[in-house]
């Protein structure tokens, strides 16, 4: 899982190398990152429901399989088309070992302390892999080439398959039928926005392009809810929407993950591009944040019985808020501890928000629904993933022209972004105290 999540956030270092090497331009640096993210994104649920029926430990080994091939395949690409095309099977892979990860601790390990301790610790690893994923980036990256980054998951992958012959096969939930048909959609409205956001970004919102886009977004994002209406069991049971305290938990996730994904892409574009550091210069620059958010995640569950959920949300927002605040300020010197201040702050919000999403997202719901309310809200952090570099790091990265990197319009929209999330969830707080 460590590699599955390393591989969103150490990509961003190598940016500026498959910007020269390969001659990737904004977008195609924009897809690089996102065609991971929107796979994973997407096919997490399907994933899941074919791990119940399947067997998860046989899903689980394939993931591995696919997930290794499409890191020897980005290792191997010598074009920005190509690269992206398999960073879309790298992002298959990465969807089959989640879900069934999770999900053959919870049912293979009896005991009630060791089962939590072995979730604490699986938890624990995202928060670790996005805090060390910029710093070992760039490490690699200066001493062997961006290639590297995909070919270190390879011993990994092939360490976790010869010790996956022992995890035992779990099945389960066989009698909820698939579907398909509405992921299919939800993917084709996601896809539209996220196009429409970058080549929008990019080139201006005129000609055929956008127009097409936006007809994908909109008309995939209504055929999804009318299917989702007459399924008996669909992909995203809509009545979900109805529970303030889940909305609210999903919509955190987007826009906290969406200024996560953009503040790493933005950051290792501008000191790598402006200021001409070093990949691992660049990951040691990052080190506030990375750094506040390795610290402080394993903290983060521990303080929700201490201070509420809600009250770590609100306050997580403000610190997201603050830190794209003074980033705005920062990008109009050269001077670095503005920059560390700003990072610190993102940080310390990025460390603190993750556990309460999960918390809130299935807190007050019938026990049938929390799993799929905790799925979707991990989906929910993929697709934030996937928007916030086709917004904040878009709207940075200059125009097709490859312009120098313009920091401020980002951290303005992520310093909004993190104010409507301390006001959605203090509004939510309210409304369930009255």
């Amino acid at each position: 899982m460590f590699i599955t999540s390393l591989d969103s956030t150490a990509v961003n270092v190598a940016l500026p190398s498959l910007r020269t090497e390969l001659g990737a331009g904004p977008a195609q640096l924009a897809w690089i990152v996102d065609a991971y993210t929107l796979t994973l994104a997407v096919l997490l649920l399907l994933s899941g429901a074919l791990g119940d029926r399947l067997g998860r430990r046989t899903l689980f080994r394939a993931g591995l399989l696919v997930f290794g091939l499409g890191s020897l395949g980005c290792a191997l690409a010598t074009g920005a088309g190509e690269l992206v095309a398999v960073r879309v099977a790298q992002g298959c892979g990465a969807a089959m070992l989640a879900p069934n990860a999770l999900s053959t601790l919870t049912t293979a390990i009896t005991d009630p302390v060791r089962r939590a301790r072995a979730i604490g610790f699986w938890a624990g690893i995202f928060g670790l892999a996005a805090a060390v994923g910029p710093l070992v980036g760039g490490a690699l990256i200066d001493t062997l080439g961006w290639r590297w980054i995909f070919l270190v998951n390879l011993p990994v992958v092939a360490l976790a398959l010869t010790a996956s012959v022992r995890v035992p096969e779990t099945r389960g939930g066989t009698g909820r039928p698939l579907d398909p048909f509405g992921l299919a959609l939800g993917a084709v409205a996601v896809f539209g926005v996220t196009q429409l956001l970058i080549h929008g970004a990019h080139y201006g919102y005129g000609g055929v392009t956008p127009v097409v886009c936006g007809a994908l977004a909109v008309g995939g994002a209504v055929a999804f809810v009318a299917v989702e209406r007459r399924r008996p069991h669909p992909v995203f049971p809509l009545a979900l929407v109805r529970h303030a305290t889940f909305t609210a938990a999903t919509v955190t996730a987007v826009l906290a993950f969406a200024i996560l994904a953009g503040f790493l892409f933005v950051s290792s574009l501008y000191w790598q591009h402006d200021r001409h550091a070093s990949a691992l210069h660049t990951g040691l620059a990052l080190l506030p944040a990375t750094l506040a958010i390795a610290v402080v995640s394993p903290l983060s569950g521990r303080l929700i019985h201490v201070v509420g959920a809600r009250r770590l949300l609100v306050g997580s927002g403000l610190l997201l808020a603050l830190g794209a605040g003074i980033l705005v300020f920062a990008a109009t010197s050269d001077r670095y501890l503005p920059y560390a201040a700003g990072y610190l702050a993102l940080g310390l919000g990025f460390g603190l928000i993750n556990p309460p999403i999960t918390n809130t997202a299935v807190a007050g719901l019938p026990p049938q629904q929390a799993g799929v309310a905790s799925a979707l809200a991990t989906t929910s952090r993929q697709l934030g993933n996937t928007l916030g570099v086709a917004v904040l790091a878009t709207v940075a990265a200059g125009r097709a022209d490859g312009a120098s990197v313009d920091q401020r319009p980002a951290w303005i929209i992520a310093a909004g972004l993190g104010l409507a999330i301390a006001a959605l969830n203090a509004a939510v707080g309210r409304r369930s105290r009255r």
